[in-house]
């Protein structure tokens, strides 16, 4: 059994990889933050690109080059973006390592949920390096 990324403790073929797979949509707006999570995770552009408000998403994402190696998700808070909800914000911290360095990405992310489902569109990022 390969843990899911996102840190719930199921494997990831029962968590996000279901709907990396397109096999189901996020109820809720945590449960797509974790799937992008991991999705960045496993540089899985497609899954990003598809998750992401049309308004907002770039034309193109490219995360060949990224050197980032990503070591745990943490979920801050959330506010709405649950089934009913039109919008939902998550406040997350995620842990990542670039050349042995430590790093935190602390970020409150704006979704919309619409008759797809939820979207990610935008959130206020700050980058901390941690020592």
């Amino acid at each position: 059994m390969t843990p899911c990324f996102c840190g719930s403790g199921l494997a990831y073929q029962a968590c996000c990889g279901i709907y990396h797979a397109g096999d189901a949509r996020p109820a809720s707006a945590e449960a797509l933050m974790r799937a992008r999570y991991c999705a960045f995770v496993r540089k899985n552009e497609r899954y990003l690109l598809s998750t992401w408000a049309a308004e907002t998403r770039p034309n193109l994402l490219d995360l060949s080059g990224d050197q980032a190696v990503w070591q745990k998700l943490e979920i801050i808070s959330t506010q709405l973006g649950q089934e009913g909800d039109s919008e939902g914000w998550v406040e997350f911290k995620a842990h990542y390592q670039i050349d042995s360095a430590s790093h935190l990405m602390h970020e409150r992310s704006y979704f919309q949920h619409t008759s797809v489902g939820w979207s990610y569109v935008d959130g206020v990022v700050q980058y901390i390096k941690a020592k």
